[in-house]
């Protein structure tokens, strides 16, 4: 369990975005799965953001339920802060955007820790009706492992959708570590799975003829 307060939320005007007067009305259902834990999100109305505060330990996604009160244009704010629970620091990280509805994703970008950048690839043509981009957030600083300095990954973007008063938004998150770190994974794997071999090999040859 996590005894400290996970750091304020990514804010809006600190990444400088314009913020829509779009008509999105509630956030009412919301679900995680797999190494993601997210608390209940916070909709603000009068700036149309939604903040998700949780913390992560490996790939996995949040899920979303939108109400708009008309179908042309809103435009949501998505912040994000993530404290790094995973068992190496991250030094990329790879979120997929999807909705039952067309969408454009702009304005994404980093707060803390310093140095990120956002590289945004735009939804194609849907597939099973549902519209994926991707946003790949590059490090800078690296996100060390909770509870340690820069532990929490403060970022956001918006999405601009339309043609309905009720979406689904799932985001979808990949942590990437150190390529140091990586190679100590993947050598750890190795190792393991060369020992579980030996071990194989060696009850192999006692058994009987």
């Amino acid at each position: 369990m996590m005894n400290k307060k996970i750091l304020p939320v990514v804010s809006a005007s600190l990444l400088g975005w314009t913020l829509s007067q779009a008509s999105v009305t509630s956030i009412p259902t919301w679900n995680y799965s797999g190494g993601v834990y997210c608390y209940a999100p916070v909709f603000t109305a009068s700036d149309q953001t939604v903040d998700l505060n949780g913390h992560q330990s490996g790939f996995g996604a949040m899920n979303l339920t939108i109400f708009t009160d008309t179908p042309t244009d809103p435009t949501l704010t998505v912040n994000n802060s993530i404290n790094n629970t995973s068992s190496f620091a991250w030094t990329e990280y790879i979120v997929s955007v999807a909705m039952n509805q067309s969408i454009s994703i702009n304005s994404a970008g980093v707060v803390a820790p310093a140095g990120w950048t956002a590289n945004i690839t735009q939804p194609g043509a849907p597939v099973s009706g549902v519209y994926t981009g991707m946003i790949d957030y590059l490090g800078g600083t690296p996100v060390s492992i909770f509870p340690a300095l820069n532990s929490t990954l403060n970022f956001g973007y918006q999405v601009t959708f339309s043609g309905l008063t009720s979406y689904s938004l799932t985001e979808s998150a990949n942590p990437v570590p150190e390529p140091n770190a990586l190679a100590l994974l993947v050598a750890g794997g190795l190792f393991v799975g060369g020992c579980t071999m030996a071990k194989r090999r060696q009850a192999e040859t006692r058994l009987p003829a």
